[in-house]
Formats: C-alpha cells, structure tokens, sequence
C-alpha cells in the first residue's frame, strides 16, 4: 500500500484567537450589560449614543473591550486577505505574521485618532469631533464583530474561495460607507456650510490612509 504525506497547516493558534475574541465579548456581557444590549441594537435604536450616563470618551472599559476584539477581527480578515492573494511569505509563520498585521493595524488606528483629536483641537471643533469619532469607532466596532461568522468559514473551510471572500470584502466596505453616509446626512447642514474642509478631511484621514496602509502591507509582504 503506497503512503501519501498529507501536508496539514494548523489552526490552532486562529482558534485562540476566536476564544479571545468570544471573551472579550462574554465579559462585556458580564460586566457591561445595559451597554452590551445597547450596543447590539445600535442599528434599532439610538439609545446607546443618546443615554446620558454615558460618556463620549472611547476610552471607557467597554468600548475599551471592543475596540480590542475589533482589532483581533479586522487583523485576521486581513491576513487571509492576503493569504488568498498568495502575498505572505514562506519563510515567516503565519502566526508572526498576524502578530505584524494586529501591531500595524492598531498603531495605525491609534496614529489616526490622535492626528483627528489634535485637528479637532486646532480647529476649536473637539465637541463635533469627539461625537463623530465615537459614533464611528462605534459602528466599526459593531461591523467588525459582524464579520465573525465570515471569519469562521474562511478559518476552517478547506479552501480559501476567493470569490466568496471578496463579495464578503465588498460587502464589508459597502457598510462602512453607508454608516459613516447616514452621519453625514444627520448633520448634513453642518457639512454643506463647511463643505471644503470636510472634502479636505473625507480625503486627508478617511480614504489616503487605507489605502497608504493597503500599499505598505502589500508592498512588505
């Protein structure tokens, strides 16, 4: 009987990653539970933005939580992304290389508020800023949490169906623009009388970096 070698990749370190994930999220459940429910139904209502006991810093433990479980979401799906396009290196475990990809995404998050929050300052517009960032790192954090089950599929199929993994992308992209479109039609009299500098900022900080940051994890892998 003639003996094939199977070449077997492991998952296991993806599916910590999962189990880190669904932590974050019980214990926000635990811990946080008006919150969470709020959180959850920000499509349905606006009780999560609106609620006095909360605070517009995106700092606070919950949002906190999130933003972490956001980035352990968006990194994976971009690692298979890349992993799809054949763009990672041989010669790197593919777990250093998602360790790379979180690094760079989060410092790169991080760069990008603090450039808004010195703006926002500059321009004695920290109130209207502070609103915007928190109503978008909010819905990022939900959008990014809703590609879960999507995450699943590509992490334990077979095969990676580039297809089914770029309708996800676009689908993915479509949704971000139609959240932040619906906050830019709420406060549509605001941006109409300031409409030069919000096409300076839609380009400057909402499309150069992602699509700098696209070009350079392309380019380093």
């Amino acid at each position: 009987m003639e003996v094939f070698t199977r070449n077997y990749i492991s998952n296991d370190w993806i599916t910590i990653v999962f189990v880190i994930i669904l932590l974050l999220l019980a214990f926000s459940k635990k811990f946080f539970q008006e919150d969470f429910f709020d959180f959850w139904r920000i499509f349905k209502s606006n009780k999560y933005f609106t609620s006095h006991k909360r605070s517009l810093s995106v700092f606070n433990l919950f949002s906190f939580l999130f933003f972490i479980a956001q980035g352990l979401s968006i990194s994976l799906g971009i690692y298979f992304l890349l992993k799809t396009l054949s763009l990672l290196p041989s010669d790197t475990s593919d777990l250093i290389i998602f360790i790379q990809i979180y690094l760079a995404f989060n410092i790169f998050i991080g760069v990008k508020y603090l450039i808004e929050k010195i703006i926002g300052e500059i321009f004695n517009i920290s109130n209207l800023l502070d609103n915007y960032l928190f109503y978008k790192i909010t819905y990022k954090n939900f959008l990014a949490l809703a590609v879960l089950p999507i995450l699943l599929i590509l992490a334990y199929s077979v095969l990676y169906i580039k297809i089914f993994l770029f309708i996800s992308v676009g689908i993915w992209i479509i949704a971000n623009m139609v959240v932040l479109a619906k906050y830019y039609s709420q406060n549509q009299k605001l941006i109409l009388g300031n409409w030069f500098y919000f096409i300076l900022y839609l380009c400057t900080l909402e499309i150069a970096p992602y699509f700098i940051l696209f070009k350079v994890i392309t380019k380093v892998y």
